[in-house]
């Protein structure tokens, strides 16, 4: 018998805040368990949108993936998860990581020693919600602390999977090619059981898959070495792509994301489609599988991913003899 994971939904923050909250409402009205953002550059303040999103919802989580500690000093950090973990009644998640070119580029900030900046936040923002002193923190009197937040790491190199192992609560693993997510999840396991979120970027219909594949190369320009071996892929290239997309210019980047490379990267199809090619996940035995999407309308497509979802369970019911399935939250 197949325990199901957790179900849910990550959205770039990029449609209205209001339209970002209803899809959060939507979220939990049709099922699911999580409800996650990107905080990637200038687009809508995830943590707004979560806090106003707390106190609109009472089942699902509700998680930030990722951000990262060179645009938000990790005390700061603290506050905003604190916060809304309180407002929401302990469904909070912090999800910290490297940031990529997307966050980094427009600022003209350097992603310097990534994996020790990002270690070292986790600390800070540990430090802060327990109410204890550390490297660059100490506490005043009367802080408020709020110690069971939970923290997970989002990042597709080994590094960053096995510091999440040793010391966070759990990885988000969104955006991993597909030959790719046994040998990922078994670095984000390989010191401790720690609690693994999968996501995959969907595309439902022809016409989004093609409006996704330029995009790929933001991802793809950010992602480490092995990546990109694995997919074929010319770095320089990649990032000369992803500038040309930056200023406007797809054509590179449509050019170089072949229809193998989309494969890898993108869940496409009808919602049934999809279901059937995420059961597939189920022998990596995350304690989350859920689908990434960027769209104008976010209600109209949690609702489209819910449906993906849902047949995701029903197959998996229906094949491995599970009955009356709970989804362990």
């Amino acid at each position: 018998m197949i325990a199901l994971p957790r179900r849910g939904v990550w959205l770039f923050p990029s449609a209205p805040a209001h339209a970002l909250v209803e899809a959060a409402v939507t979220a939990e009205q049709r099922g699911l368990d999580e409800f996650w953002l990107g905080d990637e550059g200038p687009a809508r303040d995830p943590f707004a949108v979560l806090a106003a999103a707390a106190v609109r919802t009472s089942r699902i989580r509700l998680g930030v993936a990722v951000t990262n500690p060179y645009l938000r000093h990790p005390v700061a950090l603290a506050a905003h998860a604190m916060t809304i973990d309180e407002l929401s009644g302990g469904r909070f998640v912090l999800g910290l990581g490297p940031g990529g070119n997307v966050a980094l580029g427009p600022a003209n900030v350097p992603r310097t020693r990534p994996l020790a900046t990002v270690r070292e936040a986790l600390h800070t923002v540990r430090a802060v919600t327990a109410g204890r002193a550390e490297a660059g923190y100490a506490p005043p009197a009367g802080a408020f602390t709020r110690p069971r937040v939970r923290i997970v790491i989002g990042s597709r190199s080994r590094g960053f999977q096995e510091l999440a192992s040793r010391e966070a609560d759990g990885v988000f693993l969104g955006g991993v090619p597909e030959p790719l997510i046994g040998q990922t999840v078994a670095w984000a396991r390989s010191v401790r059981p720690i609690e693994v979120a999968l996501y995959g970027t969907a595309a439902l219909g022809d016409t989004v898959t093609e409006e996704v594949r330029p995009q790929l190369v933001m991802p793809l320009a950010d992602s480490p070495p092995h990546v990109h071996e694995a997919l074929g892929l010319d770095p320089v290239r990649l990032r000369a792509a992803a500038n040309a997309l930056a200023a406007g210019d797809a054509g590179p980047a449509r050019r170089l994301v072949s229809d193998d490379v989309l494969s890898a990267m993108v869940l496409h199809g009808s919602p049934r489609e999809i279901g059937r090619r995420l059961r597939g996940w189920l022998t990596h035995r995350s304690d989350s599988i859920g689908l990434s999407i960027t769209a104008d309308d976010p209600v109209q497509a949690v609702a489209d991913a819910a449906q993906a979802l849902a047949t995701l369970s029903a197959t998996s019911t229906a094949a491995d003899g599970v009955a009356n399935p709970e989804v362990a939250r």
